[in-house]
């Protein structure tokens, strides 16, 4: 699969703004496919989050967190 715009995010704690929420959804990144994006929320929870549906996506400034 070619590089894309999320694979430096890979690995870390990132903050994603979404067309559909309000509020951003934080976790740590751990797939990237062509359509979706994976993250694992604090909890322990598993996200995917449709790529077209993304508006940012930044990593977090503090990446020292309780995901591990």
């Amino acid at each position: 699969m070619a590089e894309n715009e999320f694979d430096p995010l890979l690995g870390k704690i990132i903050r994603i703004d979404t067309e559909h929420h309000k509020l951003p959804v934080f976790g740590k990144l751990i797939a990237v496919s062509d359509q979706f994006l994976t993250i694992e929320r604090a909890d322990g929870r598993i996200t995917i989050i449709r790529r077209k549906a993304v508006l940012a996506a930044d990593p977090v400034k503090n990446q020292i967190a309780r995901i591990d």
